[in-house]
């Protein structure tokens, strides 16, 4: 296909871009450009309260978290942000892979992996290059970003480090088109099962590598995040691994399956008893809550032994099964928790979620330059410790988000959009999503087939 000059410009068109930036589609999950963008910015905190220890030592903090009013807490368990976006991630590919294959019975595999590279690879590309020449930490080995297998390396060699959340899920959507096909071309396998057997899979995984290991066997938590001896073998082992990660995807494509075949039968069966929705939706929310505030950095819960090892098997998914929850509650009316949903429905964080991606390749740089000069200036002023950490990481964190907004638009209009823009050039289908259940429905759930949550 030979293409004139301005055919190629229209996708580097700012204007365009910028509209497309606020355009709002019917197909749209409202709920999830609210979700992505304060997933974002909890990370966003987090990562400029580890910055600022980076800076002043890691007794810092542990002595902010100790001295931390509950309301607080949430800071400390910022990575069940990851966790959320993993989930969200799941169900969105899913429907788009459950369209496909609903409509043609097949998945074009290099399509799909050619649609996800224009997603992902253009603008994480640049950065990665930018990084490699300022031959920052471990610049040497940021070729394996670019294979998104940088998650393999010890932590200690990993360049951006940030990026392995990239790495894990490329190479769970490596995978998912081929388990998908596998379960479509051999009807008589179930669809629900074989997901809920990933699921304990990934449990079992998690508990296997920690027994595994005795430094995490017998380590507690603080020591896993913080002493190099335990943390290289908890980060490179059991947090930044595919094999005991996956779990927050499965459950994503779970709730994309539901959402796609089964609606009528989900809230039929919701609908049965009087209190059920209620109740779930309660439960649901409870847990949600309870492992974002729960302190399991205090000295207390953090210390080793048969309490905090289950938390390390079930934390991640216990707190994503409740969610895939509430994000499924919501898309099929029956949440309990309107004004949660309507806030984060809200129009002001389309295009923010739309910029996230671009603001989290580059957001951690930012915190880094952002928190050398609070920090200067801090010490320059001889602030007492507990006032120096409550101005250095609040306005840190207020600063290092304004700039990740104005740098990730620049990266999006600049470098994203245009790029996905080109998969209409190569007819790559966006797989918009919609809302209305599918025609037909692959696996089985007990003896029948299943079209749109009815048996035939």
């Amino acid at each position: 296909m030979s293409l004139t000059k301005p055919s190629w410009l229209r996708y580097w068109s700012v204007k365009k871009n910028l509209s497309a930036l606020n355009e709002h589609s019917s197909g749209t999950f409202y709920l999830i450009n609210g979700l992505r963008f304060f997933g974002f910015v909890w990370i966003l905190v987090a990562h400029t309260v580890f910055v600022y220890a980076l800076y002043n030592g890691k007794s810092v903090f542990f002595q902010a978290l100790d001295d931390a009013p509950f309301y607080l807490y949430w800071i400390w368990n910022a990575d069940k942000a990851v966790d959320l976006f993993f989930v969200v991630s799941g169900f969105l590919i899913s429907v788009i892979l459950l369209k496909e294959l609903n409509k043609s019975g097949d998945i074009r595999l290099k399509r799909f992996y050619f649609r996800r590279y224009l997603r992902l690879t253009p603008v994480y590309a640049l950065i990665v290059m930018i990084f490699w020449a300022s031959k920052a930490n471990n610049y040497e080995w940021a070729w394996t970003n670019l294979l998104y297998v940088n998650n393999f390396l010890s932590p200690d060699k990993m360049a951006l480090q940030w990026t392995w959340t990239l790495a894990v899920e490329e190479q769970f959507y490596l995978l998912l088109p081929l388990i998908l096909l596998f379960i479509h071309k051999t009807p008589q396998r179930s669809f629900i099962k074989i997901m809920l057997g990933l699921l304990v899979a990934s449990l079992l995984i998690r508990g296997g590598v920690l027994y595994y290991y005795d430094e995490l066997w017998n380590a507690n938590y603080r020591a896993m995040l913080s002493e190099k001896e335990v943390s290289l073998v908890f980060y490179g082992k059991l947090y930044d691994n595919l094999a005991t990660r996956y779990g927050p995807f499965v459950l994503g494509v779970m709730a994309g399956y539901g959402y796609c075949f089964h609606q009528q039968t989900i809230c039929t069966w919701v609908a049965a008893s009087r209190h059920r929705a209620l109740l779930l939706n309660i439960i649901a929310m409870s847990i949600i809550v309870f492992f974002m505030y729960f302190p399991i950095l205090g000295e207390h819960y953090s210390e080793s032994g048969g309490g905090l090892r289950l938390y390390v098997i079930f934390h991640r998914t216990v707190f994503c099964a409740a969610f895939t929850w509430f994000m499924l509650s919501v898309f099929l009316n029956f949440d309990h928790f309107r004004w949660i949903a309507k806030f984060y429905s809200l129009r002001i964080w389309h295009p923010l979620g739309q910029l996230t991606y671009s603001m989290y390749l580059i957001h951690f740089i930012v915190i880094l330059l952002v928190m050398f000069q609070v920090n200067k200036m801090i010490k320059h002023y001889e602030l007492p410790a507990a006032e120096a950490l409550v101005i250095g990481v609040s306005s840190g964190a207020f600063i290092s988000l304004l700039l990740s907004i104005l740098l990730g638009l620049v990266c999006w209009l600049l470098i994203e959009k245009p790029f996905l823009n080109m998969r209409e050039l190569f007819e790559v289908n966006r797989g918009a999503t919609h809302a209305k259940p599918m025609d037909k429905s692959i696996g089985k759930i007990g003896n029948h087939d299943v079209k749109t949550g009815s048996n035939n």
